[in-house]
């Protein structure tokens, strides 16, 4: 029982950690633009976290594969109490975790979208 709620806390996790690092990961490209619109000067050097790019990527991959996992990996070990057992809890992480790949992908395409939209 406790190795469920350890695994369901892990999930929503890993989750809020590969959404953040998508957003490290596009730092270079979003970052710029977003201050340059609100008129802060020097935002270019922000271009100079392109190097954080690959393995917040990387990240992002690993995370979501590993929350996935733990999250669809439930309705197999389902027990009384924990998450896969009230449906509605289980729906909502469900919904969490759809909506946090749509945010990293959103993230991390940026460069292309961006430049297609502003440029």
């Amino acid at each position: 029982m406790e190795k469920i709620k350890n695994t369901e806390k892990n999930s929503g996790l890993l989750v809020g950690g590969g959404i953040l690092a998508a957003f490290v990961a596009s730092l270079c490209c979003i970052g710029p633009l977003i201050l340059t619109l609100i008129g802060v000067s020097g935002a270019a050097a922000l271009s100079k976290l392109d190097v954080l790019r690959i393995p917040m990527t990387i990240l992002v991959l690993i995370t979501f594969a590993i929350a996935g996992r733990s999250l669809y990996r439930k309705r197999n070990i389902c027990e009384i109490g924990s998450i896969c057992a009230d449906s509605k809890k289980y729906k909502k992480m469900v919904v969490t975790y759809w909506v946090g790949i749509i945010l990293a992908l959103a993230a991390l395409t940026s460069p292309y979208w961006i430049s297609w939209i502003f440029g």
